[in-house]
């Protein structure tokens, strides 16, 4: 029934873009359709696909389907519009990664973490950097350039795989409630794997990006970076002090205030030149480890984040460039069987070192194939600053998230409910009782 409703659905929008029957022309009104109809369609796929596939990746792909490289039903000008959509996600997936990251839960893995991270990221970094560089005679990305720039942008390629997903991680966290070593761990690392990674980054492009223009280009140093990282994490501890206030004092309204506080984040963190998901860690890990009120902001995230992780993943879906997989296949196909290998050796090696339980030694490596927000954002410099080598390098990136966006939540979920962590089942999903659409989007 929920199948043939998708179907029914979809042609009437075909219909009516294809008929221009009452189709909206300018992009503000067709964002608006289409964001409604993405809710629908969307949370339909995801009731559908729930027992085999989590739900971001219905969402992904539902975009996917949906998208300018299928069927076009969302175009270029609908996700840029939509851009907002993709900020508020990620703040809140970002305060609920920080209000996750208990003090009392991650002391007692603090080693582990600082041992994975490390481990991990240098492992993938060094592993895959060396590989790209071992093909470089079959690649087309690495054809008419110099020795120079083969080292350099194989090394960027190398730090950009070590990237992974703290919003894919989050929210197959949230959907399975899951809670355990290996949770924590999964949670603590991704998190600090951005930071590293975008050091690391701001360091390769640095030094590699003069051998590919005619004068090199000016990256920001160590330590404005470094003073860059402490304004966000000060400035989110400070939100995260008046958060506490209101919750504590009034209390009221608690959607409407996390939705709110979100939409305040991004406007300060963009007035001050911050970066918005370390405000909002920060913020949610002062409110979840220095007050009381961490269960109430919880919930409040909870409640606010479904609809909005549905049209985040499903605009993330759709903006997946497809013909990159034609074009790129040999290069994608390299890039993540070697990040795949490696992360599951550093990651099995980091625990090994520091005697991390049996669970996060074998199945960890699971909640750090997805790629999403950074690994893109890092595509689009490449693309922008090294010309034609960097616009396939990007195409190369695409291609693996496209995959490991796929593959990643699907494992990371089948990992968490064999080692016991998830206490929502692949059957409890399955056998709910039906309930209204707006119901089940307050429960998801």
């Amino acid at each position: 029934m929920r199948l043939l409703l998708v179907v029914l659905i979809m042609t009437i929008m075909l219909g009516m873009e294809r008929l221009h029957i009452n189709f909206p022309t300018d992009v503000a009104s067709r964002a608006a359709l289409v964001f409604g109809f993405l809710l629908l369609i969307g949370f339909l796929l995801g009731e559908i696909l729930v027992t085999l596939l989590p739900r971001i990746t219905a969402y992904l792909l539902t975009g996917m389907i949906l998208g300018p490289y299928a069927l076009g039903m969302v175009d270029h000008g609908v996700i840029q519009h939509l851009g907002l959509v993709d900020e508020l996600a990620l703040v809140l997936i970002a305060l609920t990664a920080g209000a996750e990251l208990k003090l009392d839960r991650l002391k007692d893995r603090a080693g582990g973490i600082a041992s994975i991270t490390l481990l991990q990221s240098a492992i993938v970094f060094g592993a895959s950097a060396a590989g790209l560089w071992m093909a470089r005679s079959f690649l087309a990305v690495f054809e008419n350039l110099s020795s120079l720039q083969i080292i350099s942008l194989a090394g960027m390629l190398g730090i950009i795989a070590t990237a992974t997903s703290p919003s894919t991680a989050v929210a197959i966290i949230v959907e399975s409630k899951s809670t355990g070593p290996m949770t924590d761990s999964v949670l603590g690392v991704t998190v600090l794997k951005d930071i590293v990674v975008l050091v690391g980054f701001s360091l390769i492009m640095g030094i590699g990006a003069g051998n590919f223009t005619n004068s090199s280009i000016i990256q920001p140093s160590v330590w404005h970076l470094i003073l860059d990282l402490l304004l966000s994490l000060v400035s989110g501890v400070a939100f995260g002090l008046l958060m506490i206030a209101y919750l504590r004092f009034i209390g009221k309204q608690t959607v409407l205030f996390v939705a709110a506080s979100a939409f305040l984040l991004i406007s300060i963190s963009r007035s001050f030149s911050m970066d918005a998901l370390l405000v909002a860690i920060a913020a949610g890990f002062s409110v979840g480890n220095f007050s009381r009120q961490g269960k109430a902001l919880t919930k409040g995230l909870e409640k606010a984040s479904g609809p909005v992780f549905l049209i985040f993943f499903c605009i993330a879906g759709a903006g997946l460039n497809l013909g990159a997989l034609q074009q790129t296949w040999r290069a994608i196909l390299i890039f993540v069987g070697l990040r795949t290998i490696f992360t599951w050796l550093g990651t099995g090696f980091g625990a090994w070192v520091a005697k991390e339980p049996p669970s996060v030694r074998s199945w960890a490596w699971t909640g750090f194939l997805g790629q999403a927000g950074v690994s893109l954002g890092l595509a689009a410099i490449l693309r922008n600053r090294l010309g034609g080598p960097g616009s396939l390098a990007a195409d190369i990136i695409i291609g693996a998230i496209v995959i490991n966006q796929i593959v990643g939540p699907t494992l990371f979920r089948w990992a968490l409910i064999r080692t016991k962590e998830a206490t929502v089942s692949l059957g409890s999903h399955g056998r709910r009782s039906p309930a209204s659409l707006q119901e089940k989007l307050k429960k998801h």
